[in-house]
């Protein structure tokens, strides 16, 4: 592996350390309102840790291959997971309204 330092490397640490992010926060913003079960619910949210954890890993040092292509495709993921995440989180909070709304007495 090559260690080019500089702008990819700092990009690439700053991406990672944004996927993993996403991924945290997908238990807290997103699972909690899909009607699933508590065991899906439990693999989902250990799933998208170990994810995390693969990120925080390559963050601090566990893949120094920062070339420019592999820190143009995290930044990418990192806008897609972000994106995916605040998009979908908006949509379940308005469908958890609606079902709210329709629940209260006329």
């Amino acid at each position: 592996m090559h260690n080019h330092g500089g702008a990819a490397q700092a990009l690439f640490v700053v991406a990672n350390l944004a996927i993993a992010a996403g991924y945290l926060s997908v238990p807290l913003l997103v699972l909690p309102y899909l009607p699933i079960s508590r065991a899906a619910l439990l693999s989902g949210a250990g799933f998208f840790l170990g994810c995390m954890g693969t990120h925080l890993w390559m963050a601090f040092g566990g893949h120094l291959d920062a070339t420019w292509f592999w820190t143009v495709e995290h930044i990418l993921q990192a806008v897609c997971t972000w994106g995916f995440i605040i998009t979908f989180h908006v949509l379940l909070r308005r469908a958890h309204a609606i079902r709210r709304q329709s629940r209260e007495p006329t």
